[in-house]
């Protein structure tokens, strides 16, 4: 019996009763799938419970509002759902979850993507963040790094490079990955090499020959 009556309990409702209840505030709507699910892309307004912590215990409840659960294609709101009813909650399920939403034509939130900062050179990097806060000089760190100062005040000015032994003595200096500054110098080569062609108008590199 208590079977039957948690199948009578939970309800499966259409993304478009769902989108109406929203724009009314008639309904609590909860989204049970993980959180890097929800990051991705979720419907504005849900609320993220994760079927994997879901306790019915502390199971929110608005004074007024339908809930209903909806997770990417339904199945896991369902089992959410049901066992909600068999605790003796009030439910329902959003049939085919994010998909059919999608499907309905109905809109969702997207992560805003962070403009793209252009990368520092590795001297911009090597002052600002290691020897400002440091109180460092160039002459400290060459006796340190065994890096002449020459190559290191080249590099401070932007117009040395880091090679790979001055990536492994600077790394050895300040606990950094050993290919920490060797990435820097290679983001800062590959932006101007990709301002270079887009002045060319995108032109591929000339052959050899």
């Amino acid at each position: 019996m208590g079977g039957e009556s948690s199948e009578r309990t939970v309800g499966e409702v259409s993304p478009l009763q769902v989108a109406g209840w929203l724009e009314r505030g008639e309904v609590l709507l909860v989204d049970v799938r993980e959180a890097r699910e929800y990051e991705a892309e979720h419907i504005a307004g849900a609320m993220l419970l994760p079927l994997s912590g879901l306790d019915p215990d502390y199971f929110p409840v608005l004074p007024g509002r339908r809930v209903v659960l909806h997770c990417a294609i339904g199945k896991r709101s369902e089992a959410a759902a049901r066992a909600l009813a068999a605790a003796g909650r009030e439910v329902a399920h959003m049939a085919g979850g994010l998909a059919a939403w999608k499907e309905a034509g109905l809109e969702t939130e997207l992560p805003l993507e962070e403009p793209r900062r252009p990368p520092l050179h590795p001297g911009q990097v090597l002052a600002r963040e290691y020897l400002a806060p440091r109180g460092m000089d160039v002459a400290s760190l060459a006796q340190q790094s065994g890096v002449s100062a020459a190559r290191l005040a080249a590099l401070l000015a932007g117009e040395g490079a880091v090679d790979s032994e001055i990536s492994l003595r600077l790394a050895r200096v300040f606990s950094t990955e050993p290919g920490f500054w060797m990435l820097l110098q290679v983001e800062w080569d590959l932006a101007r090499a990709e301002a270079a062609l887009a002045g060319e108008g995108g032109a591929p590199l000339a052959q050899a020959g």
